[in-house]
């Protein structure tokens, strides 16, 4: 049986708003949904079939006792969730600007998800799951990212797999060279990292994606993947880069969430795949393609967590649209 997936991060509500390309500074309906890049993975896991655990801290608020009540929902296991019923709920505000992109702004002031402490991680056993997937704004709040931080270096002294995901949000960076010093360390240490072609500009300052690859560390059998958006997605794993191909006759609606289907997705697939150090470029292929069906999904609904699909809706998908992406097949060093 599979062990859960150790998910270490934010948990939000997302303010969604329903004026379409106008941004925030001009939108004036939201709608409330459940969020942080963190939990919609967790979700994402959930619905794809793979166990999942949440490791992150909830307010008192009445914000906090809805996440709760989709956490249960969602049948995510609650035995590295903490309480403090003193502490509120972090809260995003999202609008798609006129090129379609997301648009963010948070509310983070003494919200709980920061204020996870290193002595509450101390008793979690990383031989009790299959994976630790962590990142995002999370690890910008002190005392909560040396939390997330520590765990890193234990699931890597005990040989877990460990997953990445920077999610790098510049509006809530206070020093930059600070941001990266910590990016490049953790990039040392995990076995799977998923970066955005704007995360990987943020960190590198280059437009040029397989350019900005190669200024990464190199990690001997990690893996390293970069969505493209309409562009689809680059993986680069054992020297190697492989171009796969999204779904673009698919009309998308709005990418919020589409990333975290995106790595649900791939960790799902590593998972039920065997040991990552003898994965072949022909499935890993399979599963990237597999992941932006996923997250191609999700842009067709609105919202985050609740747009996760589940497999069958992927595979019908997948039959459905099976001629819509042309895989270029070229494998070349980063």
């Amino acid at each position: 049986m599979l062990k859960p997936v150790l998910c270490g991060g934010e948990i939000l509500l997302d303010f969604l708003s329903k004026d379409m390309g106008k941004g925030l500074a001009d939108s004036i309906f939201f709608e409330k949904r459940p969020g942080g890049s963190i939990f919609n993975v967790a979700v994402g896991l959930r619905r794809l079939g793979v166990p999942a655990s949440l490791l992150t801290k909830l307010g008192g608020d009445e914000f906090s006792q809805g996440l709760m009540s989709v956490i249960t929902e969602e049948k995510i296991n609650t035995e590295c969730l903490m309480r403090d019923p003193d502490l509120k709920t972090t809260l995003a505000f999202v609008a798609l600007n006129k090129e379609g992109k997301p648009e963010f702004r948070f509310y983070r002031e003494n919200a709980a998800d920061t204020r996870l402490t290193v002595s509450e991680v101390e008793r979690i056993d990383p031989q009790d799951y299959s994976m630790y997937h962590f990142g995002s704004i999370a690890l910008l709040e002190k005392p909560a990212s040396d939390a997330y931080l520590e765990l890193l270096n234990v699931f890597r002294a005990e040989k877990v797999l460990t997953s990445f995901d920077p999610n790098i949000r510049p509006s809530l960076i206070n020093d930059r060279r600070s941001f990266l010093d910590m990016f490049y360390r953790i990039s040392e240490m995990v076995d799977i990292m998923k970066l955005s072609d704007d995360d990987l500009e943020y960190i590198t300052g280059l437009t040029d994606v397989r350019e900005g690859l190669r200024m990464l560390p190199n990690r001997a059998n990690a893996l390293t993947l970069v969505t493209l958006g309409k562009n689809g997605a680059i993986a680069s794993y054992k020297g190697q880069s492989r171009h796969v191909p999204t779904f673009n006759r698919v009309r998308v609606k709005d990418t919020t969430g589409c990333g975290d289907a995106f790595m649900a997705a791939i960790i799902s697939g590593l998972l039920n795949s065997g040991s990552l150090t003898t994965l072949s470029m022909s499935k890993l292929t399979d599963i990237v393609t597999f992941a932006n069906a996923a997250a191609t999904i999700v842009g067709t609904r609105y919202g985050a967590a609740n747009a996760m699909p589940r497999p069958r809706e992927v595979g019908r998908f997948l039959s459905v649209h099976q001629n819509d992406n042309v895989q270029d097949g070229a494998s070349e060093r980063p």
